[in-house]
């Protein structure tokens, strides 16, 4: 039996045994209450996120980290996910540095800029549940089941506490990785004020932000109200060309021999022929590019011409591979967006009021509206379009250049006078949340028993508009001249046979001059925007108290109940709608509006009973279990559950564990999405390029000899997408234990430490994969029930992509080990003898070392295992230092931020690849507060203080951007660089 294994005997039997022993012996007890440590009995008994029991001294069995209201008015923070990300349990998702093309792997849309997403051990949004004061909260956007934590501003946040074992018994399915649940200020009385500017280094990104926070008393205490306005933009739109690790050309793998013996080093500095706003051609083996007039010219290449290869210079399309390394080419990522621009307002209101002593009534209204939007690059040639002898813009020039004769010639290049598309984001939420709460004294038996119960209804409406699209059909049409009357060239669907298929509007394109404005006119369209919303109510009620006490103190109980329901309506552009009037079908698009439903009833339960407690090896001991039982209208009838064990053989140390079962149903976003197509540039990984695939396998090689399909000279494909939802997806399955202790010793005053390792095994994977991961992982591995093929369709008689089919599926495992360890430690320096006001030197410390990350896509072939551990957004090591000092009205800290050495993607190996892997990396923050007076603070911050470049290493300069079985993590190194803030806080 391995560790893991023995560790989930022992905690289930032990579970058991305690509670029937507790069982049989409990009505021999006293059921009054009665006080087995007065110190203990003194302290505040307090609901802490996860669990519902009101606990003493906020001790749970399940690891929580809390980020205090100090820490978050002192870092200042412009979006509070700036801060809870950077938590080690967390991996980046959405932020406004990865959301402009981020494809999340639990996002069937390319992304949602401007969103803010949390994502614990990178199991993805869908399982991190994130609550406000305890509470559902709505999702930022329809089809997502994620909470836009944009929408929750900074400075009204009391504190924040992240659970990171599974908490779904405790708050419903989606709390698989954990929660993170955001206590608002409450009760508040005066008026306090921030104002905040921020920029970058290079004053290319600034932002501005004010809100004001108003609070009083009425009815002789008895009642509060609060109202909250703020307002932030950001106007910059950081690009690539705007820092140097991304402007200049980006390190690729170069590679020395073939086979199992190759060794690949990286070179810098690499740019790609087809980075240009010019013509390439490749004709007589020779390099070619074109002067405004058509005319052709020797190109400008690098010093180091174009870069050693082995590609048949034979093949014209062969010119999209090749590369140089500067003279007159553009960047990898010219044109894309480092962080989005965002402009923000929220309002935010609460009232409370005390009807009785036992009779409170509760309500807060939330109104947020979020506008952003994405940039996408330029329209792109990459040389799989052809121009066939007898188009007219074929001069003789070229066919001399090709020795006589030129059957087909191939180009790559970008069209800058066609602009970038773009997308603009307009989200409104509103949300309402109502209800009662008391205190039931001596309710049981003597025992004091307290109760909440709330209704919430809230709506996500988000309005999507797409800018400056291009029609690649219509780029086809026009590419695709011949010799009309005259010698004038036209477009080959007006001058063939069949007149079914004319184009009046088409514009003969010829791609080696600059595009004419009427080219430019005909290729793109602006259609009109889509609305989509997202409507959510839940009801939900519990109570809990104590229901007999024994000597080691009270047994207590929650019982309680839940009834959610959301509607989801996928709204689709009028022009990519077939069934509306203003269909236009060459665009190449095809949306279908969707409206999708689903509720859910629960039922659940927690118990904690307290074993021994105040004896010789036995300070505390006790278990805890909770029980949730669904039944949706979607996936029928579910349980999960969880057991806890604490245990304190002396009071400096305490010993934890927790084990349990989720049994999560796919969510709305997963069952109902909008069916559409659309098209994609995707290669084949069987193509004549396959074998510089770094994911290249020997089932690759067999499966594609098998599929040999037809087109292998073009390497990029433009593949139609299909994004649909999924009505049969299975419930998936998360077993999860943690087992740590803490210890907080009194021969060390203030210091606490904790040491928690966490296992997590999914089964059942709900996922939805990139397409070109798809095509990939179908041909990588056996195709014999594999469940990526099923995704693929090619066409009969030659084996050519025609379709990829993007939707969520069940896969079989997913398995996430590690451990957390965290750290508190403050001292008086005046004890170290440095005078009586030194002031204050605190530390904390919050490191996760990962173990593993697996997945396990077909179950069929449980052999077939990827393991993602130290990839991006994956490292071994990753944590955060703060080391803080305060005296009178002076505060300062100093940050760390560190990640472990990460390698690109899962087939990068150390005997390969030269370098296979980055180095670690190192952040400095800081921050400095001083109170000016008693009701004015000014404070100053900066983030990677010392300017800290990306690694050069593929993919990272860009953040750490693979395209692979993680999502898109673009978010892992820093790309933005040094910026700062100042803020003024006003208070009375």
């Amino acid at each position: 039996m391995n560790t893991t294994a023995f560790l989930k005997y022992l905690l289930h039997g032990s579970a058991i045994g305690l509670a029937l022993m507790v069982t049989t012996t409990a009505y021999a007890q006293s059921d009054k209450k009665t006080k087995t440590d007065t110190s203990e009995d003194e302290v505040e008994e307090v609901v802490v996120t996860g669990t519902r029991i009101r606990l003493r001294g906020a001790q749970s069995a399940t690891p929580t980290s809390v980020i205090t209201s100090d820490t978050i008015q002192k870092t200042s923070p412009r979006q509070i996910a700036d801060l809870v990300n950077q938590l080690p349990a967390l991996v980046i998702s959405q932020s406004d540095q990865t959301s402009n093309a981020n494809r999340d792997k639990d996002s069937m849309d390319q992304s949602h800029p401007g969103l803010n997403a949390l994502d614990l051990r990178g199991l993805g949004t869908k399982r991190t549940l994130v609550l406000v004061n305890g509470r559902r909260h709505v999702p930022g956007a329809p089809g997502s089941s994620a909470v836009d934590i944009s929408t929750i501003p900074s400075s009204l946040v009391e504190r924040v506490e992240v659970i990171t074992g599974g908490a779904s018994a405790l708050y419903g399915a989606d709390a698989v990785a954990g929660v993170a649940n955001f206590i608002m200020r409450k009760n508040f009385e005066g008026i306090d004020s921030n104002v905040r500017y921020g920029n970058s280094a290079r004053n290319d990104m600034p932002s501005y932000d004010v809100d004001l926070l108003y609070g009083k008393n009425f009815a002789e205490g008895k009642g509060n109200f609060t109202l909250f306005g703020y307002y932030g933009k950001s106007d910059g739109t950081v690009s690539g060309q705007d820092r140097p690790w991304t402007a200049t050309g980006n390190p690729w793998w170069a590679r020395i021999g073939s086979g199992a013996s190759a060794v690949n080093y990286i070179w810098d500095g690499r740019r790609n022929l087809g980075y240009s706003p010019r013509a390439q051609v490749l004709l007589g083996r020779k390099v070619y590019t074109f002067n405004d007039d058509g005319t052709m010219r020797a190109p400008i290449l690098g010093p180091s011409g174009i870069l050693p290869n082995t590609y048949d210079l034979s093949r014209p399309e062969t010119v999209a591979n090749l590369e140089t390394d500067g003279g007159e080419y553009g960047g990898r990522y010219d044109n894309w967006l480092l962080s989005v621009p965002n402009d923000r307002f929220i309002a935010h209101g609460t009232l409370n009021y005390e009807l009785t002593s036992n009779l409170r009534y509760f309500l807060e209204v939330d109104y947020a509206t979020n506008k952003s939007h994405g940039e996408y690059g330029m329209w792109w040639e990459g040389a799989s379009n052809w121009l066939y002898e007898g188009n007219p813009f074929i001069t003789q020039e070229m066919i001399t250049a090709n020795g006589g004769s030129l059957p087909y010639v191939a180009f790559a290049r970008n069209f800058p006078e066609i602009g970038k598309s773009s997308t603009d984001y307009k989200r409104d939420l509103s949300q309402i949340v109502t209800g009662f709460e008391g205190d039931l004294p001596g309710l049981f038996r003597d025992h004091d028993w307290n109760w909440s119960a709330y209704y919430s209804y809230g709506k996500t409406e988000e309005r999507v508009q797409d800018r400056n699209a291009v029609s690649n059909e219509r780029y086809m049409r026009a590419l695709d001249a011949v010799s009309g009357p005259g010698g004038k060239p036209v477009c080959g669907v007006n001058a063939d046979t069949d007149t079914t298929n004319n184009d009046p509007n088409c514009v003969p394109l010829n791609p080696f001059k600059p595009l004419t404005q009427d080219v430019i006119t005909y290729l793109t369209f602006n259609p009109s925007a889509s609305t989509s919303t997202l409507e959510q109510e839940v009801l939900s009620a519990y109570a809990t108290g104590g229901v007999l006490t024994l000597p080691a103190g009270e047994v207590q109980v929650v019982i309680g109940g839940e009834y959610r329901k959301e509607k989801n309506f996928i709204g689709a552009v009028a022009e990519y709608n077939p069934d509306d009037p203003a269909y236009v079908p060459d665009y190449g698009v095809v949306q279908n509006p969707l409206r999708g439903q689903y509720d859910v009833k629960e039922i659940f339960g927690e118990l904690s009973v307290p074993i021994l407690a105040n004896l010789p090896f036995a300070h505390k001991l006790s278990v805890d279990a909770a029980v949730r039982a669904s039944d949706y209208s979607t996936a029928g009838k579910t349980t999960s559950w969880k057991y806890g064990l604490q245990y304190a053989p002396v009071r400096d140390l305490r010993l934890r564990a927790t084990y349990g079962k989720a049994v999560r149903a796919p969510n709305i976003s997963e069952v109902f999405t909008a069916s559409s197509i659309s098209g994609q540039w995707l290669y084949d990984p069987c193509n004549y390029y396959m074998t510089y695939r770094t994911e290249t396998t020997k089932d690759t090689r067999a499966n594609c000899a098998v599929l040999n399909p037809a087109n292998k000279n073009s390497y990029w494909l433009w593949t139609e997408v299909e994004k649909k939802g999924n009505p049969d997806l299975e419930v998936e399955t998360a077993k999860t234990l943690t087992v740590g202790l803490v210890a907080q010793p009194r021969f060390m005053k203030n210091f606490t430490m904790s040491v928690d390792y966490y296992d997590i095994d999914l089964s059942n994977v709900i996922a939805a994969v990139e397409p070109q991961t798809i095509i990939n992982k179908c041909v990588d591995a056996p195709m014999q029930n594999n469940p990526y093929c099923n995704l693929v369709v090619r066409e009969a008689g030659t084996n050519n992509l025609l379709r990829v089919v993007k939707q969520n599926i069940n896969l079989a495992k997913r398995t996430n080990r590690g451990v957390d360890v965290e750290m508190d430690y403050f001292t008086d320096l005046s004890s170290w003898g440095w005078g009586a006001d030194s002031g204050r030197l605190s530390l904390n410390l919050v490191f996760t070392r990962l173990k593993e990350n697996k997945i396990t896509p077909d179950p069929e072939n449980p052999q077939n295992v990827t393991s993602t551990l130290g990839i991006f957004g994956f490292p071994k090591w990753k944590g955060v230092t703060r080391l803080s000092y305060q005296k009178g009205p002076l505060w300062a800290s100093w940050s760390f931020r560190y990640f472990s050495a990460m390698r690109m993607n899962t087939t990068i190996n150390p005997e390969n690849y030269f370098p296979y892997r980055t180095k670690s990396i190192l952040y400095h923050d800081f921050n400095v507060w001083y109170d000016v007076k008693k009701n004015v603070a000014v404070g100053i911050g900066m983030s990677n203080v010392f300017d800290t470049p990306p690694p050069r290493y593929p993919g990272a300069e860009a953040g750490g951007a693979y395209f692979g079985d993680e999502g898109w993590q673009s978010g892992v190194f820093d790309v933005v660089g040094r910026t700062g803030f100042i803020n003024i806080k006003f208070k009375r």
